[in-house]
């Protein structure tokens, strides 16, 4: 694909696939460079893992016709094979010495144990069962053969492919070597390099990002202290702020209405607030969006963990990053702009994550919060944002330990052993994976004041803001070229 892309001459071709033919290109490249690192990937990590997203996707597939029942009841059928075969990749990676932390596996177990715990109560038989109902145009036999069909696939194939993962991993979760960060690894380091490239879409060694979020979290910290001292009454305005009145539903009817002042018009579009499961509280994120299907922008889904107890600013703040102007408000605007389908498959959570993470903190705006009351907690989540992305690079490139760590965190005020031990297992289980939050933050921070110093008189933040989104998900140094206007 890569010698196929070489004869195009960018000169002549449209801006679009001159931006296309940039991406593909980097994205191709970074592929092939990733070829040596098999074993090394992890496809069961404990919270973005394969075992708990392929339910959430399963419980949000659409059915609009009898078509997609009996496409879903073959994906169904189709999970055995599909973990039978990720199951003899964990056997390799363990006859590699690469397999997953004893503590990863042990979650895992757990997982798969919960999922199966309860059929008739399963939430994959109550979603199924709602959304054939719902249909019009099936008889009542139709329906209760679709059902009976859905609750014998769960009980006699699915069930017993999550029981046999689990039991795959409790037989091999005796065999790793290694509990901590992957640079314990033969080429651990190149291979975390390669994995911050892919995460993050930025151009700079580890070295250098651990450099750029020392200094950030120095200037925001400075910040926070600064506010305080001139403005000692900002902390009774915080404890003031109420919130509590306002269902989810109402506070993003509040963050679409707030960010029309800011944000380029956006598509009319309808969003739907889910709740995770209970069977699946521990292991899922606070929140999270689901990326609407291409041919229907206008339905779109935020799933809230109830578990976190989000409420409040807490709440709000994440409804931004997941809504408006996060993720949801992101993705329609850009594929409202009929772009080449190809862009859809190509992932940047850099882009993605750290835009939803840049307008959120900009969402303490929206609050009702005094505008130095917004800073304040916007520079103050920022530096918490840090640490993380700091501890990341440390455990997985420096080879720090969970005393390291704990020394690291108790540093900034954060003492509470349990919460740093589930800190440092996660960062272990889940490497690099907060670096496309806070460093795919960074980026944006600094392009913006890029572009604000290239266009000192005309720059407006709707303007830098509406070039970003209209580009796309991208490789930041390609977004930087296009932006700033080097292509």
């Amino acid at each position: 694909l890569l010698a196929g892309l070489q004869p195009f001459e960018s000169s002549g071709l449209s801006e679009e696939n001159q931006l296309t033919l940039d991406i593909l290109k980097e994205s191709l490249t970074l592929t092939k460079s990733g070829g040596r690192w098999y074993c090394y990937d992890e496809p069961l990590t404990p919270t973005t893992g394969l075992q708990s997203q392929i339910p959430i996707l399963l419980a949000e597939y659409t059915f609009r016709n009898t078509r997609d029942i009996t496409d879903y009841l073959s994906l169904l059928s189709d999970i055995p094979r599909y973990f039978s075969e990720i199951s003899a990749y964990e056997k390799e990676k363990a006859a590699a010495g690469r397999f997953m932390p004893s503590f990863a596996a042990q979650r895992l177990i757990q997982q798969c144990n919960d999922f199966t715990a309860d059929i008739d109560s399963h939430y994959l038989i109550a979603t199924f069962n709602q959304k054939t109902d719902a249909m019009n145009g099936l008889s009542k036999n139709e329906r209760a053969a679709y059902q009976k069909q859905n609750h014998d696939i769960l009980e006699q194939q699915v069930f017993p492919a999550f029981e046999q993962l689990s039991q795959t991993i409790a037989g091999l979760q005796d065999s790793g070597y290694n509990d901590a960060g992957l640079c314990h690894f033969p080429e651990g380091n190149a291979y975390y390099e390669y994995l911050v490239r892919c995460s993050t879409g930025s151009d700079d060694s580890v070295a250098m990002l651990e450099k750029r979020a020392a200094n950030q979290r120095k200037e925001d910290l400075l910040l926070v202290s600064e506010l305080l001292e001139d403005h000692p009454d900002l902390a009774e305005e915080l404890e003031r702020l109420d919130l509590s009145a306002q269902s989810p539903e109402e506070m993003l009817d509040t963050l679409r209405q707030a960010i029309t002042a800011d944000f380029p018009v956006l598509p009319d579009c309808n969003v739907t607030i889910k709740y995770i499961d209970a069977a699946m509280e521990d292991y899922l994120s606070p929140a999270f969006y689901l990326t609407s299907p291409l041919d229907h922008l206008t339905e779109n889904t935020i799933y809230i963990n109830q578990k976190n107890g989000y409420e409040g600013i807490r709440l709000f703040t994440t409804l931004a990053h997941e809504g408006f102007p996060g993720h949801l408000y992101q993705n329609v605007f850009f594929h409202s702009q009929n772009t080449q389908p190809i862009r859809s498959l190509l992932g940047y959570p850099g882009y993605t994550e750290g835009w939803a993470t840049f307008v959120e903190l900009h969402s303490y705006l929206y609050s009702g919060l005094s505008e130095d009351a917004a800073r304040l907690c916007a520079a103050n989540q920022a530096a918490i944002l840090s640490l993380y992305a700091t501890a990341d690079m440390g455990i997985h490139c420096e080879g720090w330990t969970l005393d390291d760590t704990a020394t690291f965190f108790s540093t900034y005020g954060f003492t509470d052993e349990e919460v740093l031990r589930d800190i440092f297992e996660l960062i272990v289980s889940e490497p690099a994976n907060y670096l496309k939050y806070y460093i795919g933050y960074l980026e944006f921070h600094d392009l913006q004041e890029e572009m604000k110093k290239q266009n000192p008189d005309t720059y407006t933040d709707t303007a830098f803001y509406e070039k970003v989104l209209k580009i796309g998900p991208a490789p930041f140094g390609v977004l930087r070229d296009y932006v700033l206007g080097n292509r």
